[in-house]
């Protein structure tokens, strides 16, 4: 009887030693990844709540979206504005005889420059008049809001006031 009775204890020793491992094996790999990804649904389904509850709550954030993204294409058409028209040519003349129209100053010659670049226009520009209208010039390009950069600056000494050549770029596309 003590055989058996020994023999039952060292069993249910072992049993429950194998019970413990199997119930530690199964908590840590099965039933802990579980939990994991619960909390981290619990976390997303919590951000969402909070975030629908802000544009619920807030009128304005629709609006708010809008003018944003007005702004934001008005901006890129101040950057893509020479693809606008069917000719940038024409389409930077516009722009250029407006600035030197406010600066009284002539335009010469406006031709453009090929350089096979995909992505910018190149053109050079002739002005000529008086100092302070060329700087007025320069600086109505430069602080225009539709964007061009001016990449060069000539300036020369003629008979009826001062004459400059710019090479001026735009661009064609974005990227």
């Amino acid at each position: 009887m003590k055989s058996r009775f020994s023999s039952i204890k060292i069993h249910l020793v072992i049993m429950i030693v194998l019970y413990a491992g199997t119930w530690l094996i199964f908590n840590d790999v099965i039933l802990s990844q579980q939990r994991r990804t619960l909390d981290e649904y619990k976390n997303q389904r919590a951000k969402l709540e909070y975030d629908y509850l802000r544009i619920k709550n807030y009128p304005d954030y629709i609006k708010t979206i809008k003018s944003s993204l007005q702004q934001a294409n008005t901006k890129l058409k101040d950057f893509l504005w020479l693809t606008d028209g069917y000719d940038p040519n024409l389409v930077l003349f516009r722009h250029i005889v407006s600035i030197a129209d406010s600066s009284h100053i002539e335009i010469i010659g406006l031709e453009p420059i090929d350089k096979n670049n995909e992505k910018y226009y190149y053109w050079n520009i002739s002005f000529k008049g008086d100092i302070s209208g060329i700087l007025r010039l320069i600086n109505g390009i430069e602080k225009s809001r539709k964007f061009l950069k001016i990449e060069s600056t000539e300036i020369s000494k003629s008979e009826d006031g001062i004459s400059v050549v710019i090479i001026v770029s735009g661009l064609k596309k974005l990227g």
